[in-house]
């Protein structure tokens, strides 16, 4: 599984900084970007190249 999080200027407010440590907390590998212009659905993550929009821990490691 490929796992990409957002670490912008509003992703990572808004979620995105508590999901990357959340997946390092659980040993799970994961990549981060900087914005793609998603920010109304922050915090956005990619999971095998889907987007999941205003993404909690739950939606990335189902």
């Amino acid at each position: 599984m490929k796992i990409e999080v957002c670490l912008g200027q509003h992703c990572k407010p808004y979620g995105g900084q508590d999901l990357v440590d959340a997946l390092k907390e659980k040993g799970i590998p994961f990549t981060t970007f900087e914005c793609r212009s998603l920010c109304t659905y922050a915090p956005v993550v990619f999971v095998d190249d889907k987007a999941k929009l205003k993404a909690q821990f739950k939606d990335v490691c189902s």
